[in-house]
């Protein structure tokens, strides 16, 4: 499954091309994942180029002070950067919970490079994917309360449905939320929402990057993909979500979420577990904008089911965010964040029926 996954990137997802050059960043834990990325891009007659970093030596730094030296990029990766195609990044640390253990000022600095990275992307217009096996660990299935196995298998077979499938469904639905104005959400459940749309522009990840998504700047895609959302009028939001499906905030699962709106406004919130740390957010962060829903999207991926901080992508998932949405092209600038997910519900977009009993009908 590993080479088809290679196959699948390398073809589907960065059509990559004889001659061209591949960069393959990896992690200790993602290693045996990598590997057959190197060989895949030598039998397309592409050029690869593999960049490790070391777990260990990575968490040495940070613990011993030196988080800043894990944030500088070197004038030689810059060159090689510029000269890249195609990026493959396997997401790291993998063993991202021992951040609990290490205090805030000893991890300022760690990946401070990104904004440049991202613009020195941008400018080389180069097609790239994050493999969100990355994140995947024992210490990161205990944090989520998961068999490591089990998670890396259903990541495994998401990230092997077509792109061109989620393009399809992704864009159907895209249209539908770009044209339409006001949104219900009905769910058995006690779930009866209704919010406006405004004039935003509607984000696809369907793990594929072609020349429109670099000419926009979209030049990363998500593996596995599928996902298609828009943000919404944050200042529009009336009635009760009570979300159905465990979440996975790094913090741990969160379940049972119940937010009531009046008047755009949430004024009240409740959750069965794990919601001490988002109440704990909601409290510190600035009033402004935190008390607003302002995204909601519409999953696409049929391989999905369970798959941690990939909730939002399962088929006909309907996720809703709690907070700012500048970061999708909104107008709440809160840096307040919460989400939750409904399955199986009724959706509609000016009276349309976008889905109905979960299953898209758009």
């Amino acid at each position: 499954m590993i080479g088809q996954l290679a196959k699948n990137v390398l073809g589907k997802t960065l059509r990559v091309r004889p001659g061209e050059n591949v960069v393959i960043e990896t992690w200790s834990e993602t290693l045996p994942w990598a590997k057959p990325f190197v060989t895949e891009a030598r039998r397309m007659g592409a050029n690869p180029m593999m960049l490790y970093e070391d777990e260990d030596s990575f968490w040495d730094a940070v613990k011993t002070g030196h988080a800043k030296a894990t944030g500088r990029v070197g004038d030689h990766e810059w060159a090689a950067l510029g000269k890249t195609d195609a990026y493959v990044f396997f997401f790291g640390p993998s063993q991202w919970p021992r951040f609990d253990e290490v205090p805030a000022k000893k991890r300022t600095g760690v990946a401070a490079y990104n904004p440049d990275w991202y613009k020195r992307a941008a400018k080389a217009k180069l097609r790239g994917a994050r493999l969100y096996l990355g994140r995947t660990s024992p210490l990161a299935a205990d944090r989520w309360k998961l068999d490591l196995d089990a998670w890396q298998d259903g990541l495994l077979r998401a990230s092997l449905v077509p792109p061109e499938e989620l393009h399809r469904l992704g864009t159907r639905i895209a249209a539908r939320m770009r044209k339409g104005k006001e949104v219900t959400v009905h769910h058995s459940n006690g779930t009866d929402l209704t919010f406006r749309l405004g004039k935003f522009p509607t984000f696809l990840d369907d793990a594929m990057v072609d020349a429109s998504d670099v000419k926009a700047g979209n030049s990363m895609a998500t593996v596995p993909g599928g996902v298609v959302g828009v943000a919404t009028d944050h200042t529009t939001a009336d009635g009760m979500v009570v979300g159905n499906h465990t979440s996975y905030p790094d913090t741990g699962p969160v379940t049972g979420v119940s937010w009531k709106f009046s008047d755009g406004h949430l004024v009240d919130q409740s959750y069965e577990s794990g919601g001490d740390p988002i109440r704990k957010a909601y409290a510190k962060a600035p009033k402004n904008g935190k008390d607003r829903m302002g995204f909601f999207s519409i999953g696409l991926n049929r391989e999905i089911t369970q798959l941690p901080q990939m909730e939002d992508q399962e088929l006909g998932a309907v996720l809703l965010r709690l907070g700012g949405n500048s970061f999708i092209g909104g107008k709440n600038e809160s840096p307040f964040g919460a989400w939750t997910v409904v399955t199986g519900a009724d959706v509609a977009i000016d009276g349309k029926p976008l889905l109905e009993g979960g299953r898209i009908v758009a």
